[in-house]
């Protein structure tokens, strides 16, 4: 949870997913992708870090860390999934549901980054694993479901 990782070659970046939110980029003419796995929507104070605690820090870390600059970005591909309700309510929270606001989060940051969405697979009640093979230049959504 709340990491960012970098991959090329052979790697496979992969991250298990229930409200958190999963943003995978690649960048398939350099073979270059990146993955990161975001707790929540937003920082309260903005950081010029890296890191993926935060959906609103994690889409600025990808763009560093794999070198993407505003004359990249129509060659970049975005795959999103997660956000998921995975724990039933009696009651709505104030806070509204996690994952919905993660989802949210992740769409509005890559659509102002200008970023093409090419797969999204967010919401319902299951769990989903995102894996990024860097080798095959292709990425895949799993999902699982909840324990009752």
């Amino acid at each position: 949870m709340c990491e960012i990782g970098i991959g090329r070659g052979h790697d496979v970046l992969r991250a298990t997913l229930g409200s958190c939110v999963g943003i995978g980029l690649m960048w398939r003419n350099r073979g270059v992708y990146g993955l990161a796995h975001c707790l929540l929507p937003e920082a309260r104070e903005p950081s010029a870090g890296i890191g993926a605690k935060y959906v609103t820090l994690a889409v600025p870390s990808l763009l560093k860390l794999m070198s993407i600059d505003k004359a990249d970005v129509d060659q970049i591909e975005a795959v999103i999934a997660g956000g998921a309700s995975m724990v039933q309510q009696q009651t709505m929270p104030r806070h509204g549901i996690i994952g919905d606001q993660n989802a949210q989060a992740a769409k509005r940051l890559l659509a102002a980054a200008g970023i093409r969405v090419v797969h999204e697979d967010l919401g319902g009640e299951q769990g989903r694993q995102l894996l990024i093979d860097c080798a095959q230049h292709c990425y895949a959504v799993r999902t699982f479901s909840r324990a009752t």
